[in-house]
């Protein structure tokens, strides 16, 4: 693959016709070659007819036998304002793929152009030898529900030709292409020009050129290059998504957010026409949204992620008796601490940090599922309860609970107390490692029928409204699906919790992009509070490493506040600052959340089949119909037959 960093437009082709003959001679090997061209330059002012500009990539891609890609802003026949289209057209100029943008142009200031925000988007894929591609411009790269769109019409490769400028969010818009890649399974390639010309001024742009892989170091533009050489490995692509371990495209229950979108889901309609309308509709929403708020009584506090080593459990027994002093240990931490944390209000533990994770005990566990889960109210929650009172702050963290109305099964929840000790937060997690088998615990996909008809969709996705704040939970796993995270930020979620335990290993990076984003794309605060290391085989007096710390706070813009670089103990502290977190929220160019719509794709999340259905354990609570990935597996058997994932060839 070529990306070029070099500007064009179909009167002044030259330079990247240049570019490209000039990669093309540094191959070693013949065969097809796909370019990928930035957004073409100039000002929508100066767009020129949608039929003018694909013959002009038609004649570049003929002259050099490749696959041709980018956006421009162009005249539609039979519309007024322009848009922005995404095109690929073949080695014999035939157009392949065409895709209407859907974002505004929010890092160029809002433009005199429509989009598609507010109509269901209609992804088109191109079949190649190199791969499968779709075009994605611009800022939709950044929306996590139109990548995940764009994926399940097939594409393998998402080419983002894009014209990125330098301002405080440069560095998270670069992340979020990273974890894109992550968390769909999908190469991303971004092509942005060096200059760009705006009503006769040559105005120099930001290096933001490169290749993300699914895993791994993005290949990036060094400085002022005409153009990057990227190899694609498709095979390894195909490969990868044939297994259930870490699947994210195959495990994301698409269903179970389905109800929600519909319900969401704003009028079809045509999107403002100008930059003046854009600003406009635009304020409307922050409005909107600033109705919706009570003013903050403590607008600044501090905020504390114990980074806690927990003693594993072993047998059924040890589930009970380690408890309490995974317990002391976990509250010392913080009362030994706690004072290096000024204004202290909020404290985060990782995920069941009472009794480590219980997968060594098997994976047909509802005999047990008594002793595995806590209870609210019982006897560990009180003590969580009484600590509140105690240091006068919100105390969250992660546990297994056992609920006497869902016999034999056990879920894996995370609370919130509140300084009173009284319990005002309750979420069960919805992506959890029982997807391939690896923890036999319940989530609300599993039985979901059951469980909407017991408390209702809402409960699904909780938050609390609390003088420091409108406070949610995820947990682990949830870290690689953003559709938990919008359905809780969509729900006023402000500081989003997210008690935590990753074994370390190469997904290491993806996964921290990923945490990233959540906080970026949801104008949130995302305080992960993970494990420093676990006592976890037998008999031994020295924590492991499997679990390596990385506790983060992370600041609404996805920028790291502050970090646990290291593994064991550590009280990490930070400051959560609700005003500039609101202020946030109000400016149009921070908050892409802002056009946020589920007209757009609410459609295809209820498409069947689309990752894990819902309700795949409705019944035997002592069953466990994920074990070894097998639900996971038909998902990727569906995929394949669809065409959504190709089977590799070799």
């Amino acid at each position: 693959m070529i990306l070029l960093q070099t500007p064009w437009s179909i009167n002044s082709m030259g330079d990247a016709d240049a570019a490209i003959r000039q990669a093309m001679r540094t191959r070693a090997s013949d065969g097809p070659e796909i370019v990928l061209l930035p957004h073409g330059d100039g000002s929508e002012a100066k767009a020129s007819a949608e039929k003018d500009v694909t013959a002009a990539l038609a004649k570049l891609a003929e002259a050099h036998a490749v696959y041709i890609a980018a956006s421009a802003y162009v005249i539609v026949d039979g519309e007024k304002p322009p848009r922005t289209i995404g095109l690929v057209v073949g080695p014999r100029g035939e157009t392949l793929t065409r895709t209407s943008k859907v974002m505004p142009d929010v890092v160029e200031g809002y433009t005199d152009t429509s989009a598609d925000t507010f109509r269901q988007a209609s992804f088109q894929v191109a079949q190649t030898p190199l791969g499968q591609l779709g075009v994605l411009c611009g800022e939709d790269i950044l929306a996590p529900h139109i990548v995940r769109t764009m994926l399940v019409s097939g594409a393998e490769i998402i080419l983002n030709p894009t014209r990125e400028r330098s301002d405080a969010l440069f560095d998270s818009r670069a992340v979020a292409r990273m974890a894109r890649a992550y968390e769909n399974l999908t190469y991303v390639a971004v092509a942005s020009p060096l200059t760009v010309d705006i009503d006769g001024a040559r105005v120099a742009l930001p290096t933001a050129t490169s290749l993300y892989p699914p895993q791994g170091k993005p290949i990036a533009a060094k400085g002022s290059e005409s153009y990057v050489r990227a190899d694609i490995d498709i095979e390894a692509l195909r490969r990868k998504r044939l297994s259930p371990a870490l699947n994210f495209p195959s495990i994301v229950r698409m269903n179970l957010y389905a109800p929600g979108y519909k319900a969401e889901a704003g009028e079809v309609r045509a999107s403002p026409q100008s930059r003046a309308e854009w600003l406009a509709e635009g304020e409307l929403r922050v409005a909107a949204l600033a109705q919706s708020l009570k003013p903050e009584p403590i607008s600044s506090y501090g905020a504390m992620v114990a980074q806690h080593v927990v003693h594993q459990s072993h047998t059924p027994e040890q589930l009970i008796e380690r408890r309490q002093p995974n317990l002391d240990d976990a509250f010392d931490l913080v009362r030994n601490y706690g004072a290096r944390a000024a204004n202290l209000k909020l404290v985060v533990f990782p995920e069941f940090f009472l009794t480590g994770p219980v997968s060594p005990l098997g994976h047909k566990l509802g005999h047990i599922a008594d002793k595995i889960g806590v209870t609210f109210p019982g006897p560990e929650m009180d003590q969580i309860a009484a600590f509140a009172q105690e240091i006068g702050a919100y105390v969250s963290g992660g546990v297994f609970e056992y609920d006497p109305d869902w016999p034999n099964r056990f879920f894996n929840t995370a609370f919130i107390y509140d300084p009173s000790g009284t319990l005002i937060h309750r979420y069960r997690k919805i992506h959890c490692g029982d997807a391939v088998g690896f923890l036999p615990d319940t989530t609300p996909g599993s039985v979901f029928d059951r469980y909407v008809d017991k408390y209702g969709y809402e409960h699904l996705f909780p938050v609390a409204e609390t003088p420091i704040g409108r406070l949610a939970t995820t947990i682990c796993f949830d870290n690689n699906f953003p559709e938990t995270y919008r359905a809780m930020a969509k729900r006023g979620a402000e500081v989003i919790l997210h008690p935590t335990s990753e074994p370390h290993g190469s997904h290491r990076a993806g996964w921290d992009a990923a945490r990233r984003m959540r906080a970026f794309e949801n104008v949130a605060y995302v305080l992960s509070a993970g494990h420093g290391g676990e006592y976890f085989l037998p008999h031994r007096t020295v924590p492991s490493a499997r679990a390596r710390g990385y506790s983060k706070i992370i600041n609404f813009d996805g920028s790291v506040q502050a970090e646990a670089d290291t593994a064991g103990q550590v009280p990490l502290s930070g400051v959560i600052d609700l005003r500039a977190l609101r202020q946030a929220r109000a400016d149009l160019q921070a908050n892409i959340s802002l056009w946020d719509d589920s007209v757009v794709y609410g459609k295809e999340y209820a498409q069947k089949p689309r990752g894990l259905p819902n309700n795949l354990w409705p019944d035997d609570p002592f069953g466990n119909p994920y074990f070894g990935g097998a639900e996971v597996k038909k998902v990727i058997e569906s995929y394949v037959n669809e065409g959504i994932f190709s089977a590799p060839t070799d």
